[in-house]
C-alpha cells in the first residue's frame, strides 16, 4: 500500500462523520504505522520556511497535512483557526512551546521536547509554536484538524495577523494572504470583532 494510502484512508473513515471526535483523530493519529522510506517519499521540505507543508486531505470536516521542518527555524505562534486536533511526530524531536495571552502580551507557559510517536492534542484556543531540535534527524509532523481551517492567527512581537488558512506558520510572503492585522497580541475573538471578519464556530471537544 502507498504511504499516502496508509494515511488518508483512516481519514477518510474520520472524515464521513460530520464532526470527528478529538478522540478519534487521536486514535488514529496514535495507529499510522510509516517506514523510514515511506517518510522520505513523504517528505517536502522548503528550506526558505520553517517547514514545508504537504496536504494529504482538504475535507470540509478534517484536514491532514505532512510538515517537514527545516532545522534551525521555529515557525511562529500561531493558533489553528479555531480548530481541534492532533500532531503525530514521525521523526525526529520537536521542541513544543505554548503561549497565553497575559495583558496583551504573548507569553510563554510550557515547553517540552517531544519523542518520536508522540501524539499532541490541541483545543480550539491553542497558542503554540514548533522547532525541529535534532539536528541529526529532521523533524516530520503528521497535522489533522476538524474542519476546514479558513483563517488562523500569526502572531509576531508587535502584530497579531490574520492569515488564509492555506498558509503556514509564518507571515505570508503574499499580501494578499493577509486577511487583517492590527498592532499587539489580540485573542482571536477580539481581534475577529476589531476588524469585522468572519470566522467558523469552533468545533465541539469531547
Amino acid at each position: 500500500m502507498e504511504p499516502t494510502a496508509r494515511i488518508i484512508d483512516p481519514c477518510r473513515a474520520l472524515a464521513a462523520h460530520q464532526a470527528p471526535s478529538l478522540s478519534a483523530i487521536l486514535e488514529v493519529a496514535g495507529q499510522v504505522e510509516l517506514s523510514g522510506t515511506d517518510l522520505d517519499a513523504l517528505a517536502l521540505p522548503d528550506h526558505d520556511q520553517p517547514y514545508g507543508r504537504r496536504v494529504l486531505l482538504a475535507d470540509p470536516r478534517l484536514e491532514v497535512m505532512i510538515a517537514t521542518w527545516t532545522p534551525g527555524i521555529t515557525c511562529a505562534p500561531h493558533d489553528h483557526g479555531g480548530s481541534v486536533g492532533g500532531v503525530r511526530v514521525l521523526r525526529g524531536r520537536a521542541r513544543h512551546r505554548i503561549y497565553t495571552i497575559r495583558d496583551g502580551e504573548l507569553v510563554l507557559c510550557r515547553e517540552h521536547i517531544t519523542s518520536p510517536g508522540e501524539v499532541l492534542s490541541f483545543g480550539p484556543n491553542l497558542i503554540h509554536s514548533m522547532s525541529s531540535e535534532d539536528p541529526d534527524t529532521p523533524l516530520m509532523t503528521l497535522h489533522f484538524y476538524t474542519g476546514a481551517i479558513e483563517m488562523m492567527l500569526v502572531y509576531t512581537e508587535s502584530e497579531t495577523l490574520a492569515v488564509d488558512g492555506s498558509c503556514g506558520a509564518w507571515v505570508p510572503e503574499d499580501p494578499a494572504d493577509i486577511l487583517g492585522r492590527v498592532s499587539g497580541v489580540l485573542a482571536r475573538d477580539d481581534l475577529v470583532s476589531r476588524l469585522g471578519l468572519h470566522t467558523a464556530a469552533s468545533p465541539a471537544v469531547d
